[in-house]
């Protein structure tokens, strides 16, 4: 019966999810530099500090997505194997 289950996450999801990763690291990183203390080193290292801050945010994001997306499809598979078993 394991074996019916349908597959949480797909291949499509993940590139959905990497690319929603990609475009929020870049959006928060703009955002950050006018942040980044480190002005008179200059525009490098704001960039870099910016970019470094941006990485962690990024990733707990992603992981974020992730575990909505795991969750929505865990909380929908009930429903569905549920109509199947009533046919």
């Amino acid at each position: 019966m394991d074996n019916m289950k349908p597959k949480l996450i797909t291949k499509q999801a993940v590139v959905i999810d990497l690319v929603l990763t990609v475009v929020f690291f870049v959006w928060i990183t703009t955002i950050l530099k006018k942040h980044v203390p480190w002005a008179e080193a200059g525009q490098t290292a704001v960039l870099l500090g910016a970019a470094y801050c941006g990485l962690c945010l990024a990733g707990v994001f992603w992981m974020a997505l992730n575990l909505f997306r795991v969750t929505l499809a865990d909380q929908m598979l009930p429903k569905t194997v549920d109509a199947k078993q009533s046919n």
